[in-house]
């Protein structure tokens, strides 16, 4: 048929032109260029057989030979190509290319990868060897030595090959970039992991880059595609891009390093400038998980949290003077910081604490330190004169942001190096939780100050009402001004009882009177104090009254602290047991069961809880600090417990019995009660919404106390999740009543 026979002429076209190249010099110097790659013994129809590994040492050898071809294409001419073609020499490249990469088996560029990289390495070791003292270490091995000398030997004539084949920048670009990013991220790698501390590593990298990378691809490309390509600016890229890559790798020592690596991090912020800034966000993504995986989890204890919040707070600061570095990397650290119960406290321990504050304790101190109101206001908002250490602000290019581009504003906090304690406050968005958290603190050390000395006290308050406003402080001087108040009283007292001829004994107790109105919700626990205890205390009372008419006293009688003398059996140096003396600092439970031991010598924990009023369970826990001290010693006698006191023929040497005592270190403020008086505040103005309104759900009940207790003394400022907990306890109290749906409403009671 017509188009069969069309077809066979196709056919018989094609078989010819396939047989005509196949005898071309092209396709048979191809055979023998894989053929001499496979050590001459493979099949010379199997171009695709796999090399050895060391194939590559033989490219420049046979490189030559195609190159000495296209040099001189009738020094090979076996017909097949026409003598036009044989004085074109680009036909006769573009053939040959053709030839070789058809027939290249699937390692052969890496096979170029290879070559490229043993010669960048050779060039690199022979750079070393002249820098040695500022540079890595030197490779002793001979059999290394060698090999680099006859790379180095080879390496001119494989170029001019490479030039005349022209493959370099179009069929080897690949394994030429893929080995020239390789051997830079190594020996940058070498020369920048974990150097923190040295200035100049940067300007140490550039200067490998010059003497090396440089002169070495203006070899392997030749001079007009080395300015074609522009092929400076790329390497000047691709330095700075590795140094960028093996920074990122080690941000979170950057961190926790600083001020230490302060060097390192101006160099990555150079090198990221000369990135054209494209690696910014990358740098964010990878500062992120680096934080969230190495600091933000269980093991690590909040006080180190903080601690690294702050230094990521100024390197990302010295970073990007725009700030938008910084919200995006910490915000993770800002919401798990948020999330800890114990955050509030440990900065304001930090704050206070000379001894372990470290870095907020420093900047509770700064000089220009400036109300917390104030931290976040524009420079243009500033109505400050000018002084001699007045700095223009920062240009626009450096307020544009880092990754969106935008330009944002420049705060007065950000010039001076940041605001760190107005950023940690801006965790909560409020300040009074922090004040409340100090009032509580230092409620407990005002209670615990025997001597009351409060001049470190008064010192912490006064920075602090710069930074918080006086007005938030208010209460913390009553609380101070009560304890000196108190140690002029009791001064006072002393003296009247010392000047009573009817009073025998010298007067012993010191009392910190305190205005409750003030201070925070103290620990109550019910006691009886022992009658010899109590006749002390009642006539401090009787002078107080009569000092201080018509005011009376009030005894917190579980606070406080109580000191003892007591006998007690501990082992000499020859191992013989010896009564002793010693003092004891204990609370007033404590004392007050040691005393009833003065009138008996053995009692049950039963008739000690009805002698001191105390739970039972609470009495074991008491006596068991005095069983420690080896003063008493307890035995079981069916579920109730016997206490006595220790006599030198009854105590044992041998005695390791240790029972737990976990109440000894009391804590004067109680948190929960505190909590529970806070929450007390908004019961009328929650009575009064759902008095008004009938049914409100939980979110409306939260929107509506914010609006209305802000302007009040007792801001709102509770989380839905404890306002949820408040109101399910007034349902239990049945004030209120909470439908299947969530809404809450006033119980009508029938």
């Amino acid at each position: 048929t017509p188009y069969q026979q069309i077809y066979e002429r196709r056919l018989a076209r094609a078989i010819q032109r396939a047989r005509s190249a196949r005898d071309r010099p092209s396709s048979a110097l191809t055979r023998e260029f894989f053929n001499d790659g496979r050590g001459g013994g493979a099949d010379m129809d199997r171009p695709h057989d796999r090399y050895n590994d060391d194939e590559w040492r033989s490219l420049p050898r046979r490189l030559l030979k195609l190159a000495t071809y296209l040099q001189d294409p009738s020094s090979y001419s076996q017909g097949g190509d026409s003598a036009n073609d044989t004085c074109d020499i680009n036909k006769n490249r573009r053939r040959l290319a053709a030839a070789v990469f058809a027939q290249a088996p699937p390692s052969f560029l890496d096979d170029f990868r290879s070559l490229f990289e043993a010669l960048l390495n050779a060039r690199q070791k022979h750079w070393t060897e002249e820098n040695a003292e500022d540079s890595m270490d030197l490779d002793d091995s001979e059999e290394g030595y060698e090999e680099n000398e006859l790379l180095l030997a080879e390496e001119e004539q494989l170029y001019q090959s490479l030039t005349i084949l022209g493959w370099v920048s179009s069929h080897l670009r690949r394994p030429f970039q893929e080995a020239l990013h390789s051997v830079t991220m190594r020996v940058i790698e070498g020369l920048v992991a974990g150097n923190f501390e040295e200035e100049g590593v940067l300007d140490h990298v550039l200067q490998w880059k010059n003497a090396v990378l440089i002169p070495w691809a203006y070899s392997v490309v030749g001079p007009n595609i080395f300015l074609q390509d522009q092929w400076e600016a790329q390497l000047e890229y691709a330095a700075s891009e590795c140094f960028v890559h093996v920074r990122m790798k080690e941000l979170f020592d950057l961190v926790t390093e600083y001020p230490d690596s302060l060097p390192a991090v101006r160099e990555l912020t150079v090198a990221l400038d000369r990135t054209g800034r494209l690696w910014y966000q990358t740098l964010a993504n990878e500062w992120r998980n680096a934080l969230m995986a190495r600091l933000l989890h269980p093991g690590a204890e909040t006080s180190q949290i903080i601690e690294v919040y702050i230094n990521t707070i100024k390197v990302l600061r010295e970073m990007d003077p725009s700030g938008e570095l910084l919200q995006v990397v910490t915000q993770p650290v800002r919401d798990y910081l948020k999330g800890r119960s114990d955050t509030i406290r440990c900065i304001i321990t930090s704050l206070t604490d000379e001894e372990n504050g470290g870095e907020l304790y420093e900047e509770l101190r700064r000089q220009d330190a400036k109300p917390l109101e104030e931290a976040q206001l524009d420079e243009e908002d500033e109505e400050e004169p000018p002084t001699f250490d007045w700095e223009p602000p920062p240009s626009i290019l450096k307020r544009r942001g880092v990754i969106t581009g935008q330009v944002g504003r420049v705060t007065s906090s950000s010039r001076r190096a940041g605001d760190i304690l107005s950023m940690l406050v801006g965790i909560y968005g409020s300040k009074d939780l922090f004040v409340n958290e100090y009032r509580i603190m230092l409620a407990d050390k005002l209670l615990g100050n025997t001597d009351f000395n409060t001049d470190k006290e008064v010192h912490n308050l006064e920075l602090l009402k710069l930074r918080f406003g006086e007005a938030s402080m208010r209460q913390c001087e009553v609380m101070i001004k009560d304890i000196d108040d108190s140690k002029r009283i009791h001064t006072n007292i002393h003296s009247t009882l010392q000047l009573n001829p009817k009073e025998s004994d010298t007067p012993v107790v010191d009392a910190a009177i305190v205005s409750h109105i003030f201070w925070p919700a103290l620990t109550s626990i019910p006691i009886k104090n022992h009658p010899r205890i109590q006749s002390k205390l009642d006539k401090f009372s009787i002078e107080y009254a009569k000092l201080k008419n018509p005011r009376r006293l009030v005894w917190m009688k579980q606070l406080g602290t109580v000191e003892l003398e007591v006998e007690a059996y501990e082992e000499d140096d020859d191992g013989n047991l010896v009564s002793h003396v010693k003092e004891v600092s204990c609370t007033p439970a404590h004392a007050t069961l040691l005393a009833h031991f003065e009138d008996k010598s053995e009692w049950t924990s039963e008739e000690l809880s009805n002698q001191t009023e105390m739970p039972e369970d609470m009495v074991r826990k008491r006596m068991g600090f005095w069983v420690n001290q080896r003063v008493v010693q307890a035995m079981r006698s069916g579920e109730d417990m016997i206490y006595s006191l220790i006599s030198v023929s009854e105590a044992d040497a041998n005695d390791q019995s240790f029972q737990h005592d976990d109440e000894d270190q009391e804590q004067a403020v109680s948190i929960g009660a505190q909590e529970e008086e806070e929450m007390k505040v908004y019961e009328s103005y929650i009575g009064g919404m759902l008095s008004n309104l009938g049914q409100l759900p939980l979110e409306r009940i939260h929107s509506m106390l914010k609006t209305f207790v802000a302007g009040s003394d007792h801001k709102y400022d509770k989380t839905p999740q404890q306002l949820a907990v408040f109101l399910q306890q007034m349902c239990k109290e049945e004030k209120l009543e909470c439908s299947p749906d969530g809404l809450y409403t006033i119980l009508k009671k029938r």
